[in-house]
């Protein structure tokens, strides 16, 4: 259970760099946004698997964890088509909608993180 928290702490984390980065403008922190978008990819990549096998192991075809399941399922094909429909080429010339779009994302990303941490990792925890 602890390392589930430490991944929420770390995606957290890694969103308000992220968000930092963009009041910087796209100017001085393009190279910066590359890496962190790679390194928040890996990161969220890396959790989603992790998770998914604690809760299947532990509450293996309980509608909750099928319900979580298709949630992430959701939530990453739209990071997906998020980073398909914003290559870096793209981004300085749109920054303010791309702006947009990532804190979209992010808010969206937070909420199903406090979702996981009420609903889900107590359930983790009991069985």
């Amino acid at each position: 259970m602890g390392q589930l928290q430490e991944d929420h702490d770390d995606i957290r984390a890694a969103m308000q760099r992220f968000a930092a980065l963009l009041t910087q403008g796209h100017a001085t922190t393009g190279a910066a946004m590359l890496r962190e978008r790679l390194a928040f990819s890996q990161l969220l990549q890396r959790h989603r698997a992790d998770e998914e096998a604690q809760t299947q192991a532990a509450l293996p075809g309980a509608p909750l964890a099928e319900a979580m399941t298709t949630d992430m399922q959701a939530i990453l094909r739209d990071y997906s088509a998020h980073i398909g429909a914003w290559p870096p080429a793209r981004i300085p010339a749109e920054w303010d909608d791309y702006c947009d779009a990532v804190h979209t994302l992010q808010r969206r990303l937070r909420m199903r993180l406090a979702w996981e941490e009420r609903e889900l990792h107590p359930r983790l925890t009991a069985a």
